[in-house]
């Protein structure tokens, strides 16, 4: 009786041996656990930043230099002629050649002076005649007859009222009736010259003016016969 009561005692023992041993190795591995577990990034927010690698020296500061603008081209050279080139020289303008009604402007006009007098014509006035009434020629009856087919131009001096103080013949152009040829002729038969003329000094013009002036001057027209 005596041994089974020191059996049960020794068990009870052992028993709470065992209890404290698992207590002390369950410690000991949660202590392991927890000094090895890695550090939240929440827990390094309060640790202290060192900029220490970050400061920058003046030495390794670069300096930079703002580049001036280019320099401007250089001014073209005149060429040197050389024995092989070819002078042009322009030749003088006279005066007398000189047509004035390129000029506009009344001080030019009277630089030039080409105004004339009230009896002389004007070559080349500022402002030519204008045609405003046209009288057709009569065309003879021989001149019907041969169905003649002709271009007669005609010199008008016109005065400063716009009248036809001279008419004349300038050029008289036949066409032939067959071939269409044409040819340039002093003279045209068959009445037509006078006819012309007769229709001519009847024709109205408003006169040619110099310096807002109504002056003397020539007008060349055409009649036509047989188109």
């Amino acid at each position: 009786m005596s041994d089974l009561k020191k059996y049960i005692v020794d068990s009870e023992r052992g028993y709470h041996i065992r209890i404290m041993a698992a207590l002390i190795v369950v410690e000991v591995i949660a202590i392991l656990f927890f000094s090895f577990w890695p550090v939240n990034e929440s827990t390094s927010i309060n640790q202290k930043i060192d900029f220490s690698d970050d400061t920058i020296a003046i030495e390794d500061v670069v300096r930079t230099k703002q580049q001036n603008s280019p320099p401007p081209p250089p001014k073209p050279q005149t060429p040197i002629p050389e024995p092989t080139d070819e002078i042009i020289e322009e030749e003088p303008i006279e005066l007398d050649d000189l047509n004035v009604s390129k000029y506009s402007d009344s001080l030019s006009v009277e630089m030039i002076g080409s105004d004339g007098d009230a009896d002389q014509p004007v070559s080349s006035p500022q402002v030519a005649p204008q045609v405003i009434h046209i009288v057709e020629p009569t065309v003879p009856e021989a001149a019907k007859k041969v169905n003649i087919k002709a271009e007669v131009w005609v010199n008008f001096l016109v005065d400063t009222d716009g009248k036809v103080e001279e008419a004349s013949i300038a050029e008289v152009v036949l066409y032939d009736q067959e071939s269409g040829e044409k040819r340039t002729v002093d003279r045209i038969n068959y009445g037509l010259t006078e006819a012309t003329l007769t229709a001519a000094l009847q024709w109205k013009f408003r006169p040619a003016r110099n310096n807002g002036q109504p002056v003397k001057a020539y007008s060349r027209q055409i009649f036509t016969y047989g188109f």
